[in-house]
């Protein structure tokens, strides 16, 4: 029995010692590009404080949110201290240890400290780092300081860069990623850049900063030039566990996943392991020579809004989309818009031959329009104005492909270049876009005279009026037809595809504006 007593001191000791020993041992120190390993650990990080905000939320909380970066790299982590507010914070630029838990949620990753300890500077003198530029919370604190004046400033960039576009609307960020960013500036870039900047690239910008009365913020005005790129955005991780809508903020980004690869009757997809992990793929030709039809991978590339799928794709290297939409491929020998804008006096008069895409439907009885070198917004950099002379008996549609013979003139009375075209051959019109109930005036204005296809039922009210409505709700879209549309729904029964031009019309009654389907 003795033994027995023994043996049960013994382990108590042992499990005690073992206890203390958890509590008082030193965190390992990591490096920040780890710190993904360590998941709900305790850790400690060393670093320079770069940024950081007191109360985030205004709650009177006891809470301090910092930036903190590697010494001698570009990553970045936030840290949320939980502390007295008004504990003295070290300065920025201070290379300082962090002790916290790591937490990690929805693809967001932190470290979690408590108290005074847990943040304290490397070494007892405080030291710090002198910076060849601004950071962002130096700017946060007192911007009316450089109102109006030329700042340089450190940060990460929340969209890429795209060659070939020549305006960017986004902001810098004190953290790579924009759910851990405490501040954010507003950007407007103008001007090329040579390569592709990623987004989370470590930069350093020199602009004009300004108040911006309109939209009551302030803004950072910048040429593509003053963009000095220290460091390259990384690869963004997807997670088939993330909710779908979180797909919108990597738009434009690089990115990989792990999935099978499947072709089906409308195109190539990305799978994972449940029935609603799905994405739509768009594959390079390299891809499509090797096959790759039931292939499981990581997976990178770009993602992108596909106005062909009408949904986000992950664009692989290479892709080539005119494959899909060949639209503008006529010959050689044409004139390109763009030197006709940046010097018009050494064409006027003269007749060249052109390419392009019509910007917006041009109707049977009307001749003007306007041309671009660009199917789409994103991808246009000129836009001229186009009079087309003779007549054409049906609608020339949105991103309709067109290669005319003009004569450019110059409008004193409009001020601008005018393409006069007698000749032209138009390409295959695009699709008609597809409207979704729910997205209501902002998205649909842009489809405004376009041909679209809408889903629904056709009804006709007490006043003889037709009605696209959607299925099992009220919504509805005034129907332009020739009034059987109605008789025809009733003898289908279920709701079907119709096609027409989106157009407005107002309500007498209600003195407001309504969209129609006009199908005639």
């Amino acid at each position: 029995m003795a033994k027995l007593w023994v043996m049960f001191f013994t382990a108590l000791l042992l499990v005690s010692t073992m206890n203390f020993y958890a509590v008082i041992r030193e965190p390992d120190l990591i490096d920040m590009d780890e710190i993904h390993e360590y998941p709900r650990e305790t850790v400690k990080i060393k670093g320079v404080l770069t940024s950081f905000v007191v109360d985030p939320y205004g709650e009177q909380a006891d809470r301090i949110d910092l930036q903190v970066r590697e010494v001698d790299g570009h990553s970045a982590l936030e840290v949320r201290w939980f502390v007295d507010r008004d504990v003295d914070i070290p300065p920025i630029g201070t290379i300082i240890t962090v002790e916290g838990e790591v937490t990690e949620w929805n693809g967001r990753i932190w470290l979690s400290s408590n108290g005074y300890g847990a943040i304290q500077c490397a070494d007892a003198d405080c030291d710090g780092i002198d910076y060849t530029a601004m950071q962002l919370v130096e700017v946060a604190m007192n911007p009316e300081a450089f109102s109006n004046m030329s700042v340089k400033v450190d940060g990460y960039l929340s969209e890429p860069l795209e060659p070939d576009v020549t305006y960017h609307s986004l902001s810098l960020m004190d953290n790579p990623s924009y759910g851990n960013a405490d501040h954010l500036l507003y950007m407007q870039i103008e001007g090329r850049v040579m390569d592709w900047v990623e987004a989370g690239s470590h930069v350093e910008i020199s602009g004009w900063l300004q108040y911006d009365q309109r939209s009551l913020r302030w803004r950072l005005l910048v040429q593509a030039t003053a963009v000095e790129v220290l460091n390259n955005g990384s690869t963004v991780d997807l997670s088939w566990e993330l909710e779908p809508y979180t797909l919108t903020y990597e738009v434009g980004k690089k990115v990989r996943i792990d999935g099978t690869a499947t072709e089906s009757s409308n195109g190539w997809w990305l799978t994972g392991d449940a029935p609603t992990d799905r994405l739509c793929l768009l594959p390079s030709p390299a891809d499509l020579e090797e096959g790759i039809e039931n292939t499981t991978q990581t997976w990178s590339g770009r993602l992108v809004w596909s106005t062909d799928e009408a949904t986000i794709c992950l664009k692989r290297d290479g892709y080539d989309s005119s494959a899909n939409n060949p639209a503008g491929q006529f010959g050689d020998d044409v004139t390109a818009m763009l030197d006709v804008a940046e010097n018009p006096f050494a064409f006027i008069g003269q007749n060249y031959t052109f390419e392009g895409w019509v910007t917006d439907p041009i109707s049977p009885d009307y001749d003007k329009g306007y041309v671009g070198d660009g199917a789409d917004y994103y991808s246009r950099t000129t836009k001229l104005r186009l009079h087309l002379i003779g007549e054409h008996a049906e609608y020339i549609e949105s991103g309709q492909p067109i290669r005319f013979n003009a004569t450019v003139i110059w409008s004193e009375s409009e001020g601008r270049v005018i393409l006069e075209a007698r000749s032209w051959t138009l390409g295959q019109a695009p699709s008609p876009t597809t409207l979704n109930w729910g997205d209501g005036y902002n998205s649909w204005k842009w489809d405004i005279g376009k041909l679209v296809i809408l889903n629904g039922e056709a009804v006709m009210d007490d006043d003889g009026n037709q009605w696209i409505q959607r299925s099992g709700s009220e919504e509805q879209v005034c129907l332009l037809g020739d009034g059987t549309e109605s008789s025809q729904q009733e003898s289908i029964g279920a709701p079907i595809d119709w096609t027409g031009r989106l157009s407005t019309a107002e309500d007498s009654f209600g003195n407001t504006m309504q969209f129609c389907i006009d199908i005639r």
